[in-house]
């Protein structure tokens, strides 16, 4: 189960740096505008494992499977919740989750508050 959290990390990733990668391609003012909120750091904190996923200026994206001392943002779910809310991106479900306290998106800065929304659509949450 631990490495398909893993998996499922990898697969963030890859959907997070081809997003980044099309927005910053969409001329001068996007790539200033996305520049000044990078690098950027999620910690993902789950019963099967934690990783920090960190994007750059130029749009890459890594993976650790080391929990960030210093995240922008911390998201807390079960492996279960995580991947279901990934795969549906239904608000509702989300919201539902959200309220009953099976999933938690918590920022640590200013840049971590300005993409906080990102993540939730990410997760079917806006």
């Amino acid at each position: 189960m631990v490495s398909d959290f893993y998996g499922f990390v990898e697969e963030v990733k890859g959907e997070v740096e081809n997003k980044i990668k099309l927005e910053i391609s969409k001329g001068f003012l996007k790539r200033i505008g996305f520049r000044l909120f990078l690098p950027l750091t999620v910690n993902f904190v789950t019963d099967c494992g934690s990783a920090s996923v960190t994007v750059f200026k130029d749009g890459s994206v890594s993976v650790s499977g080391e929990f960030s001392r210093s995240p922008d943002v911390t998201i807390h779910a079960s492996f279960e919740v995580l991947k279901k809310l990934y795969s549906s991106r239904s608000r509702e479900e989300y919201l539902k989750a959200e309220r009953e306290g099976k999933v938690r998106i918590v920022t640590h800065s200013l840049r971590g508050r300005k993409v906080e929304r990102k993540f939730r659509e990410l997760l079917g949450g806006s």
